[in-house]
């Protein structure tokens, strides 16, 4: 079994959580120590706006035939979106990832691209509220709960190791985003450039061999 594997330490200053990132261990694909800043002057795109989903750890595990992620994102919902949920405003998250390797001669090539959507939406009639993905739903008593589910990926198959190659090292990419294009135009329009309805992290990127 190969494995790959990000870790963050979360540090408290004036009751906040920092995270820092790490520098790439050839061999083991361990990442520890650097500032985010350090991180994103390697070429990691971060999003239009400042980054508002911290990720503490990520990991790629090659099992067999699949390749399996990890992640802990710091997810915590903004008052303003709190709000727009318990009005019958549904929130929609996306985890989207891609899977590249680099051509000396052109771009990077793409081999494989993927996500997984959340929709979260509030039950008035019970109080709770309901996280779907595709064909699945949970039912959950707070928003904290709700934010726990999105954020901990926990063991999920992305995608085969049929068709990739085993001496090429291929990067993989990922990010958790809002998806505001898919709430109603007013607040489409509300959010633009507004760092309580643009939550997003950062891309980050793990290299592995198939």
């Amino acid at each position: 079994m190969i494995f790959f594997r990000f870790g963050l330490f979360r540090r408290g200053i004036g009751g906040a959580l920092r995270s820092t990132l790490g520098k790439s261990c050839r061999g083991v694909g361990v990442r520890i120590g650097l500032p985010i800043a350090v991180l994103l002057a390697w070429g990691i795109a971060a999003t239009a706006q400042a980054e508002t989903i911290p990720l503490y750890s990520a990991e790629l595990r090659v099992e067999e035939n699949a390749v399996v992620f990890n992640a802990d994102y710091g997810l915590n919902l903004t008052p303003p979106l709190e709000e727009a949920v318990e009005n019958g405003v549904p929130l929609y998250f996306v985890l989207e990832w891609k899977v590249t390797y680099s051509r000396w001669y052109w771009f990077d090539k793409t081999v494989r691209t993927g996500d997984i959507q959340y929709r979260l939406s509030y039950l008035p009639l019970t109080r709770q509220y309901r996280l779907s993905t595709g064909l699945l739903s949970q039912d959950v008593a707070t928003v904290e709960e709700a934010e726990r589910l999105i954020g901990r990926i926990t063991s999920r198959p992305l995608f085969s190791r049929e068709g990739l190659e085993d001496d090429r090292r291929y990067t993989f990419a990922v990010r958790l985003r809002l998806d505001i294009e898919r709430m109603p135009k007013p607040f489409q329009i509300t959010s633009m450039g507004s760092r309580d309805w643009n939550l997003a992290s950062s891309w980050f990127t793990l290299d592995f061999r198939p």
